[in-house]
């Protein structure tokens, strides 16, 4: 799988588990038991996916933020 595509389905798989870190986080109150079990497991695929997206897109980052200064 190339990179392209790789990130085409980590991206909005992403934003499902950011949406649902958020939701859960406002909303932990009302849905306390699931909120004690799941938010941490989240929150940790969400650290996961986030290293892996950084990872997938180290090439762009290294030559925008990383240059060297003349």
């Amino acid at each position: 799988m190339n990179r392209q595509k790789a990130l085409r389905t980590l991206n909005p798989v992403m934003f499902a588990v950011l949406l649902y870190q958020g939701v859960t986080g406002i909303f932990r109150f009302s849905f306390y038991e699931h909120f004690k079990l799941m938010h941490p497991v989240f929150g940790l695929v969400l650290l996961l996916l986030g290293a892996l997206h950084l990872s997938l897109n180290w090439p762009w980052v290294k030559s925008n933020y990383l240059k060297k200064k003349r």
